[in-house]
């Protein structure tokens, strides 16, 4: 649970900073272009991603999915691991008060 909880904050910072980058990049005077997901994939494996090709639903998804930005897409999973990953209070189904 521990190391959930620390990847979410990460994640949630590296999407703060990505923001912030992409932020700075409109705002300055070069042709903006911004950080998307398949760049950060590109970064990290090493190598292009796939897209799977066709007309179906799953490739269409995929697709939009690596065409967002970056931020758009780390900060939202860096929010569902704080949330699954966080301490609960113990609950006593027996016990009687």
């Amino acid at each position: 649970m521990l190391f959930g909880r620390v990847m979410g904050w990460l994640l949630i910072g590296l999407a703060v900073i990505m923001a912030s980058a992409d932020a700075v990049m409109a705002l300055g005077p070069a042709e903006y272009a911004g950080i998307i997901t398949a760049d950060v994939v590109t970064l990290l494996t090493g190598g292009e991603p796939e897209v799977s090709e066709g007309v179906s639903l799953l490739a269409s998804i995929e697709a939009m999915l690596l065409d967002t930005p970056a931020w758009l897409v780390m900060g939202p999973m860096g929010t569902a691991l704080l949330v699954a990953c966080r301490k609960r209070a113990r609950r006593y189904r027996f016990r009687r008060d």
